[in-house]
């Protein structure tokens, strides 16, 4: 009861710190603000933050000296981290930065200096005959004036005529499987119906269209974006910042977007201005309003809610099945090293050391991007077979240094029974073993349901990749991180308190002593 009470208030403390954070930020946010930096000179020896998988690290190198770097899954981390002040500005491409600020509202704001003019292409795996037919498209598109529509149009800030066309035409030359992060707009980002929207995604079907293809889109973390399109699970992607390096490893479009790389600076407050001051007290209801406006952003509309539930139903699903085959795969490698026969233990003995010693989102990449690489295999199905790989090794060696632990002389008696040795451990090994194991096999199984959380890096929408999608959407990091924060622990909490009451029944010790014709 002690524990439940200190639990429940620990994460009520944690919540009253979040939302005193978060109040602050509203605060700030009312006021209006100017960048505390002018030029590039002034960001000498500053930090930077960049988003995983950018290149502009190396154009800010060029220009400001002496600068560090941290990497960040999504710009709305990035410029978080601005706004915290963790770093001292943020580095993206420029309708992104733009987006980005508006969102925030004063609490940072663009450098007017700019760094560099970038090209944005589509990217194609090496010697792809689809490259020919996209260049010759695009470049029509420039010529006719498409291109600049299109820019106009996604940059504005009237979502109302965001919208993408129709897949109605006939497509004599199959589908395409188009990846594109989904994460970064206007250039792709989450739309209504949980389905990727944003230019690269219009560009595309408008290409496709002309083409005579249907175009099947996937959204997928920048991380892995390049290797999805390299193992052959997409047929382009986009779009991606032209550089010599990767021109090596694939094939680039031309330019699809005028674009250039801009940075996002912490802003300061105009002197005298008392915004602030009044959204901090909350008399004028502009705490309370904004804070249901960010609620509303992050559940209500485009009814971002169904993201954040069908995100939880992926996770449990992957946490079950990988769970009860992985608990499975474990037993049969005890009952495999149990054999007595030398090989099988070797054989084991380096399954263990090889998936109990490997990081899971490394081992989720390699079976996506190079065992399945070629095959045309759902990311659950791969998450689900690389968790109850991993889970099997670990839970395993649980199991087995239980079975060691017990005396080898419950075997001796068991054989001098008559019971042959698949029975003696059957029967008396392995219910006395299960006793010292249960516990932690409990607390590793909690493990596995939030170790689930890195499957976003293989283009599956679990309940955390549904919170990074709405969080690049609203740039409102306080209710997603929190509403995902508190499912997770709630879903921990039930299963540990089921795993718990399961390994209570079954300890013999928690069980009443009844003794026929006895009164204890």
């Amino acid at each position: 009861m002690r524990k439940r009470l200190v639990t429940s208030a620990l994460l009520v403390l944690a919540i009253a710190l979040c939302a005193c954070i978060w109040v602050m930020r509203v605060a700030w946010a009312n006021a209006e603000a100017m960048p505390a930096y002018q030029t590039l000179d002034e960001l000498e020896g500053k930090s930077f933050a960049y988003v995983n998988g950018s290149v502009y690290d190396k154009y800010i190198q060029e220009k400001i000296p002496n600068t560090s770097e941290s990497f960040f899954p999504t710009l709305t981390d990035a410029v978080t981290a601005v706004e915290s002040g963790k770093v001292d500005a943020a580095v993206q491409r420029s309708y992104a930065c733009q987006l980005a600020v508006n969102r925030r509202n004063g609490t940072v704001a663009l450098l007017p200096q700019t760094v560099k003019d970038m090209q944005e292409c589509y990217f194609f795996p090496k010697g792809s005959e689809l490259r020919q037919s996209f260049d010759e498209q695009v470049k029509r598109f420039w010529e006719d004036g498409t291109i600049d529509e299109l820019t106009k149009k996604w940059a504005s800030a009237d979502d109302s005529i965001k919208t993408l066309p129709e897949q109605d035409w006939d497509a004599p030359n199959g589908t395409l499987r188009f990846v594109t992060t989904g994460q970064l707009e206007p250039f792709s980002y989450l739309g209504i119906g949980d389905s990727a929207t944003g230019y690269d995604v219009d560009l595309a079907l408008l290409i496709c269209k002309e083409l005579g293809y249907k175009l099947d889109i996937q959204m997928i973390g920048m991380d892995g974006i390049v290797a999805g399109v390299q193992s052959g699970k997409a047929d382009f992607g986009g779009t991606l910042t032209y550089t010599d390096e990767r021109a090596k490893a694939v094939d680039f479009s031309e330019s699809v977007m005028p674009v250039y790389v801009s940075i996002i600076v912490k802003a300061k407050p105009t002197e005298g201005d008392t915004a602030a001051t009044s959204a901090g007290d909350g008399t004028d209801g502009g705490l309370l309003s904004g804070m249901f406006e960010s609620f509303n952003k992050t559940f209500i509309t485009e009814n971002r809610w169904q993201l954040i539930l069908s995100g939880l139903g992926v996770t449990i699903l992957i946490s079950v099945c990988s769970g009860v085959l992985g608990v499975l795969l474990a037993f049969l490698t005890v009952v495999v090293r149990n054999s007595g026969k030398s090989w099988a233990g070797t054989f084991v003995n380096g399954y263990h050391a090889i998936l109990g010693g490997m990081p899971i989102a490394v081992v989720l990449m390699l079976l996506y991007y190079v065992v399945f690489g070629a095959i045309d295999v759902g990311g659950e199905v791969v998450s689900i077979i690389a968790f109850t790989l991993s889970f099997g090794a670990t839970a395993g060696a649980t199991m087995w240094t239980g079975v060691q632990s017990i005396d080898a002389v419950q075997t001796e008696s068991g054989l001098i029974l008559g019971y042959t040795r698949p029975e003696v451990f059957r029967k008396i090994v392995f219910p006395q073993a299960a006793l010292r194991f249960l516990p932690q096999l409990s607390s590793q199984l909690v493990s596995l349901v939030k170790e689930t959380s890195v499957v976003g890096f293989i283009a599956v929408q679990d309940l955390t990749r549904a919170g990074d999608l709405i969080r690049s959407r609203t740039m409102e990091a306080f209710f997603p991180l929190v509403a995902i924060a508190l499912i997770y622990f709630a879903l921990c909490r039930l299963l540990a308190w089921g795993l718990g009451k399961f390994v209570n029944r079954y300890m013999v010790q928690n069980r009443p002593r009844v003794i026929k014709g006895v009164k204890l």
